[in-house]
């Protein structure tokens, strides 16, 4: 035996070590998943086995025949194994099995080329998508949608708010995690290498090898090879898109879209012509000024704040928002649905739909303009203001630097910024600063204002941000789901938690309307959600609805549910209210101005003109009809000569043509 195995205090130390992980990793599943008894069984049977290899020599290695033979056929099981982070390989198509191992036949390649031998490469070749799946399966996890080229400038924003997370380990999770482990030890047992006087060749290689890895992200990009293979092209449900066309060939695909695309018959003068049909007083906004009548403005988009009731009636052991409920039906405020493009995540990008008009339907799928296109002054809502005499302030209780905050608030004409820091002395829930607090701070820019000037605050907040199945000291599930007593699993009382968050902030805002009701300046508020929490806070109200979560993906009707917020406008003051109205973020701001009864631009006219025909237009789906009877479509369903493709043009001017930007038009 002791020419099999090493018993030295080193191999014996390091094999305890990797066992102990498993061991730990072991325990979490049964945390995560409940006890179950053969699961555990063999979840401890397969850590001593895997801790336990590390006692085989290091000398025993395969034949260079059987070397050889595993260079074609790890790269397989990897494949298989990063697929069953989320799903299943048997979802692939033969074609697009073979797309996405050439990936991963390429980066073992590349691996063995750069490191000298299969041991290396082929631990290398492992180990990278053994990584870039558990980074996709969390992202699923806490924002329903899987990683994207471009989430690569949000990693700083990502890693602010990692702490609030469970980092859950489920027993499928560890099985994959269990298989990756077994790979990587077969591979560390092949015997192939380069030579020293073999450097010539190995060099020759790795060109070879970086050529392969080039030409492959270049030709998947390419919209032949999708044909070919015959990759899903719908951008409808990314998780499906994902699970179609495989992890690696869809994050490879989607590269193609780093770039904004020019709308079919783009040019400026188009635009201008556009521009021209729209009948306003020209340059509004330096013609009419605001007074001392002009209503003070202050919009809350609340962070992760929606009313879950859009999945069908559910009972609860009390009213998780009965100020808001109260509103819609004493009619005191209007209440009504807000679409947007996101869920779970990537707040940023229903801020800039409402600041600046322009729409995510027509930028790539998961991309975050703040991040990406938004590089000098933007026209939006601010600037606008700003021009009409506002003074402008805009107000996030985090970090600065979260999604770019710090540069692009100016850009968009805010003359002010608070941020973290600019909160003292404010109560915390969770480590967030909470919506009392963060309430309080509009108050005081209220009271602390000089001047004639009305006030246009615009605040973000963090009470509700996602992060529901740890455990906390100060927060307790108050808010219970009656259909699950006694029924309780960590996502329930997840659920639980989140809507007690829901109901703190519908205290919170009752407050801030109570305060704002006995002064006599006129005033509108305006607070709206920036997205539904992720699926598996949702997912047990389906339950109680006796539906599965993957009812999401039977119809755009269905898909729509999960993009659906409140938003509430309150003013101090008599103010036309609609009722069971409907509406995207990207029309919000103009809708606002134009209830108020301010000057609205060029470009706000004639998005409300566009609402007419179709209220709803999101980067997943668009709605025609009217607001209190839509019809919902894919994307796909979209005719090329409608409006919405003027709007398209309009938005590449003003977002990405900005050198040759219509300035009067969109200030």
């Amino acid at each position: 035996m002791n020419k099999i195995f090493d018993y030295s205090k080193a191999r014996i130390a390091a094999a305890g070590v990797v066992a102990a992980i498993l061991l730990i990793l072991t325990g979490l599943a049964v945390k995560a998943d409940g006890l179950t008894v053969w699961k555990l069984a063999l979840g401890i049977l397969i850590s001593l086995l895997l801790g336990g290899s590390l006692l085989i020599r290091k000398e025993i290695r395969f034949p260079k025949w059987v070397s050889a033979l595993l260079i074609p056929l790890l790269p397989i099981l990897t494949l298989c194994l990063t697929e069953c982070f989320t799903h299943v390989p048997q979802d692939l198509t033969p074609a697009i099995f073979f797309l996405n191992y050439l990936a991963y036949l390429i980066l073992c390649l590349a691996g063995i080329t750069v490191f000298g031998s299969t041991r290396g490469g082929l631990t290398f070749g492992t180990l990278v998508p053994m990584i870039f799946g558990l980074v996709n399966y969390y992202v699923v996890s806490f924002r329903s949608s899987p990683v994207v080229p471009w989430d690569f400038y949000s990693l700083g924003t990502a890693a602010s708010v990692a702490d609030n997370y469970n980092l859950d380990v489920p027993f499928r999770l560890l099985f994959v995690i269990f298989g990756f482990v077994a790979v990587i030890f077969l591979g560390r047992r092949t015997s192939l290498k380069f030579q020293k006087k073999q450097w010539k060749i190995r060099l020759v290689s790795v060109v070879v090898s970086i050529g392969l890895v080039f030409g492959y992200v270049q030709a998947v990009k390419t919209d032949e090879v999708g044909e070919l293979a015959g990759l899903d092209t719908t951008l409808f449900t990314p998780n499906v898109l994902y699970r179609n066309n495989g992890l690696i060939a869809a994050f490879v695909s989607n590269l193609k879209f780093m770039d904004v695309e020019k709308p079919a018959g783009y040019s400026v003068s188009a635009a201008e012509e556009l521009a021209e049909s729209v009948e306003t007083e020209e340059n509004t906004a330096t013609v009419t000024k605001a007074t001392k009548e002009s209503p003070n403005i202050i919009v809350i988009m609340n962070e992760a704040f929606s009313d879950l009731d859009i999945y069908g009636d559910f009972e609860t052991s009390e009213d998780y928002m009965p100020f808001i409920h109260s509103l819609k039906e004493s009619k005191e405020a209007e209440v009504g649905k807000l679409y947007v493009s996101v869920k779970g995540g990537n707040t940023a990008n229903t801020e800039f739909e409402f600041l600046t008009g322009n729409s995510m339907g027509f930028l790539p799928a998961g991309s975050v303009p703040y991040q990406q296109y938004i590089k000098q002054e933007q026209p939006s809502l601010a600037s606008h203001l700003g021009a009409l005499g506002y003074v402008t302030s805009a107000l996030h209780p985090y970090r600065a630097a979260g999604w770019c905050r710090d540069k692009v608030y100016p850009w968009l004409g805010f003359d002010n910024t608070y941020f973290q820091n600019d909160f003292e002395n404010a109560t915390k829930l969770r480590g967030y600063v909470d919506d009392e607090s963060a309430f309080a701070k509009l108050k005081e820019l209220y009271q602390e204002r000089q001047g004639e000037s009305p006030l246009f605050a615009f605040e973000v907040t963090m009470q509700n941000h996602g992060g529901y199945s740890k455990e906390y000291t100060d927060l307790f599930p108050d808010i219970r789901l009656t259909g699950y007593s006694g029924k309780e699993t960590t996502n329930t009382e997840a659920t639980e938690k989140y809507l007690t968050l829901v109901q703190k902030t519908d205290a919170a805002f009752k407050e801030l309307t109570e305060y704002f009701a006995t002064q006599d300046e006129p005033t509108v508020i305006l607070m709206f959600g920036d997205h539904q929490p992720s699926d598996y806070i949702c997912n047990p109200i389906l339950r109680l609805m006796g539906q599965d979560s993957s009812i999401r993906e039977t119809s755009v009707d269905e898909l729509r549910k999960g993009y659906v917020v409140p938003y509430i406008l309150w003013s101090n003051y008599d103010l036309e209210k609609e009722e069971d109205n409907a509406i995207s973020a990207n029309y919000l701001s103009g809708y606002l101005l134009d209830k108020i009864g301010l000057p609205l631009s060029g470009y706000q006219t004639w998005l409300l003109g566009l609402r007419e025909e179709y209220p709803v237009i999101t980067a997943n789906f668009y709605a025609d009809g009217t607001a209190d009877d839509l019809t919902f479509h894919k994307w796909e369903e979209l005719p090329s000569d409608t409006k919405v493709h003027d709007y398209n043009i309009l938005q590449y001017n003003n977002l990405t043509d900005w050198k040759h930007r219509l300035t009067n038009f969109f200030d």
